[in-house]
């Protein structure tokens, strides 16, 4: 989860936000489950919301808030992650398969891809 929190920081998004740990965790079941058809109401939201004690709800708009900011603080980054122009801030749902994907394509640990 190091490299989901790096990227995140890389949006200049710090611990102010209560998204700030729920989006790595995220953004990792997504990635572990890449290629598979998740739905992130089912099967994302519910696994944060148990673990952390919190409505998925409040899960969900966390998300949304953190995603929002990374929109504001570098959309040149996130369209550089996403692969392609972004006219509005992408969803939750969006914004997870993206990363996921692009984390997936890019690891390699002795050469960070943002360093």
């Amino acid at each position: 989860m190091n490299m989901e929190i790096e990227i995140i920081r890389k949006f200049n998004i710090t611990s102010r936000y209560n998204g700030y740990y729920l989006l790595p965790e995220a953004i990792e079941i997504a990635k572990d489950n890449y290629g598979s058809c998740i739905k992130i109401t089912k099967d994302i939201y519910p696994v944060l919301a148990q673990r952390h004690r919190i409505p998925d709800k409040r899960i969900e708009r966390n998300i949304r808030t953190v995603i929002e900011k990374c929109w504001e603080n570098n959309r040149a980054l996130m369209e550089k992650i996403a692969g392609k122009e972004l006219e509005v801030p992408p969803s939750n749902g969006e914004f997870l398969d993206f990363m996921a994907y692009w984390l997936l394509n890019n690891k390699n640990e002795n050469n960070p891809p943002f360093v």
